[in-house]
């Protein structure tokens, strides 16, 4: 995979996929959930009760192990949308 078609949360934020302050909900378990915060250095982290964190780590704390497979699939908008789905999008968007 290029490293222009990897994973980037403030890609979608950027896009308008996503805004900050979002709430982003384990598919699981809608108790478990964090918000989109952008970072002062551009970089975007998904803010939880314990601090900012990473999607595959944010998806690893809800699953209790690593994701088996991409932990964007794991965590999804209140419209029911993944990040895996919306970035999936952008990827399609750059052919």
């Amino acid at each position: 995979m290029s490293r222009k078609n990897k994973f980037n949360l403030a890609q979608l934020l950027q896009d308008g996929l996503v805004k900050e302050s979002q709430k982003i909900i384990f598919v699981s378990d809608p108790t478990k959930f964090c918000t989109v915060k952008k970072m002062p250095n551009g970089d975007c982290k998904l803010e939880t009760k314990k601090g900012e964190t990473t999607v595959h780590h944010f998806a690893q704390e809800c699953l209790g192990q690593d994701p088996p497979d991409h932990a964007a699939k794991w965590l999804r908008t209140e419209n029911g949308v993944t990040l895996y789905e919306l970035w999936q999008k952008t990827i399609q968007g750059e052919d």
